[in-house]
């Protein structure tokens, strides 16, 4: 900065320290990294607030405008030590979107902003190339009913991946399963006549017995909901390093290798959970769920050049910036089940005929 410029701050400096909001400015400050998050000051920084938390609408003060960034070359071909999964069909993929916003037999109320979730993952994903199915307000077994009818179509043989994403609301139940409320769900469901439907239970219908069409294709589930009623609250921390044992090796002479070739049943899955078992999600009630509204920024800025598993390494970092006014905030939760490629979506990009 030139003396000139630095002198006319000065000058102005009065009038411009008033109307600085820092409850705005100290996230934006965070998210790009103007200073680093262990500076010793911040916790002098932040009780300087005004007594004024972290507000996650700062984070989305304007809805979310959609604009992919196209791939100009394919990322799925050449490899190290780790394969790539092929995505080159066009459509590139398969997507089917469960939204739930009324729940017209319970207490909860309306998910009035999952509508922009909803907008803005099939614009989303339509851009990137996917051919993209909406179901919104769906009961327990309608549900299942709409999964199993999608894991068994035809054209399911010609794509190269398949995304499954369900916005609802959610809760633990008795054994610590992560459960999506269908819109019939109400307190008294257990005595009703009422359809639970598990997350275990909606990968179940694309293993490689039952939807041989995605065999060793990647398939990538997406779960914004509740997963309890807990709340987690950021903590202030030091910086703690454990040692622990080396694994031991394992004896490869043990390892009997089958003569028969077969795949695994259990395959080329990614489960992704908004949140952690037994906590509550986020949502933003005017421009939708902070995870949703964080990976749709990803996934346009940076498909087109990153692999699925960093984009969501990326969505969660971005995530564990955001605050409720108590302090609250929210982790996100990546499951591989046998997922071992690298998935590069060249989101726009197709081999023409």
């Amino acid at each position: 900065m030139n003396r000139k410029d630095r002198e006319q701050i000065d000058h102005c400096c009065e009038s411009i320290v008033s109307k600085i909001d820092l409850t705005k400015l100290l996230p934006k400050l965070l998210e790009n990294k103007v200073y680093n998050r262990d500076d010793v000051n911040i916790p002098r920084w932040q009780e300087n607030l005004l007594d004024h938390h972290i507000y996650s609408d700062e984070f989305f003060s304007e809805p979310l405008i959609i604009e992919v960034c196209k791939a100009t070359k394919f990322l799925d071909c050449e490899y190290d030590l780790i394969e790539r999964y092929p995505m080159r069909s066009k459509p590139r993929g398969l997507v089917l979107i469960i939204t739930n916003i009324y729940y017209e037999l319970s207490y909860e109320k309306p998910r009035f902003s999952a509508k922009y979730d909803n907008n803005n993952l099939k614009k989303l994903f339509e851009e990137m190339g996917f051919i993209v199915v909406i179901y919104q307000n769906l009961t327990g077994q309608a549900m299942k009913d709409i999964i199993k009818e999608f894991s068994k179509r035809d054209d399911l043989n010609k794509v190269d991946s398949c995304f499954v994403i369900v916005t609802s609301h959610g809760m633990e139940d008795e054994e610590s399963n992560t459960e999506i409320q269908g819109t019939d769900y109400h307190i008294a469901s257990r005595q009703a006549n009422y359809e639970k439907v598990l997350c275990t239970e909606v990968c179940d219908y694309f293993t490689a017995e039952a939807c041989p069409q995605l065999a060793e294709k990647p398939k990538i589930f997406i779960f914004q909901l509740c997963r309890g009623k807990k709340k987690q609250n950021g903590v202030i921390h030091s910086r703690i390093t454990t040692d622990s044992c080396a694994m031991k090796s394992t004896n490869e002479a043990n390892i009997e290798i089958p003569r028969i070739q077969t795949i695994r049943n259990y395959s080329d899955m990614l489960i992704v959970q908004s949140t952690l078992p037994g906590y509550v999600s986020y949502r933003d009630s005017k421009t939708g769920s902070w995870f949703i509204q964080i990976l749709c920024k990803i996934f346009m800025k940076h498909a087109h050049e990153n692999h699925v598993q960093d984009l969501f390494n990326m969505i969660d970092a971005e995530l564990k910036n955001l605050r409720t006014t108590n302090h609250e905030c929210q982790t996100s939760s990546v499951q591989s089940l046998g997922f071992n490629k690298h998935c590069y979506l060249n989101p726009g990009l197709f081999m023409e005929s």
